[in-house]
């Protein structure tokens, strides 16, 4: 029967191809764009920042302690300003995040430090908000805890920033 080895030929070829990257999940795909936003900050890249960042979103600080906390909100304009006029290096690190996805939206919880350079300015918790565009996943709300003095923050697993 000719069926047969045209199926072993076949199959030899399948064999000899190697087998596709594993796909990122979109958990993944969700902490990859809060670092990128980090990163981008870092770089004070505006350019990048508008691409990961939606046009109607919001960025509220909340600085207290006990059981109120004073709001400072931003609009995405206003911190794309802020970020561009830094005097200095904004350096914002995040580490043990939750990462939650359900259909287009998600959320990352995490502990954060903050540096301006390498001078640590203060640390908390950030939550992320974010949704699955045409564009890709997009913040569309940061609400993030500032807390003073660094005896009361958990120290970076990763170290001073370099």
């Amino acid at each position: 029967m000719r069926i047969q080895p045209l199926l072993v030929g076949f199959g030899l070829a399948l064999i000899g191809r190697s087998a596709p990257a594993a796909a990122q999940s979109p958990k993944d795909d969700v902490l990859k764009t809060g670092q990128a936003v980090f990163e981008a900050m870092a770089r004070r890249d505006t350019i990048a920042l508008r691409r990961l960042v939606h046009p109607a979103a919001h960025l509220i600080a909340t600085i207290g302690t006990g059981d109120s906390a004073m709001a400072r909100v931003s609009t995405r304009d206003q911190f794309l300003v802020q970020i561009a006029t830094m005097a200095t290096v904004p350096i914002e690190r995040m580490w043990n995040a939750e990462v939650r996805v359900s259909e287009g939206i998600a959320s990352i919880w995490t502990q954060y430090d903050f540096h301006l350079g390498t001078v640590w300015s203060h640390c908390g918790i950030d939550s992320l908000q974010l949704v699955k565009t045409a564009a890709g996943w997009q913040v569309t709300s940061i609400i993030y805890t500032v807390v003073r003095p660094a005896s009361r923050c958990k120290p970076n697993p990763l170290g001073p920033p370099r």
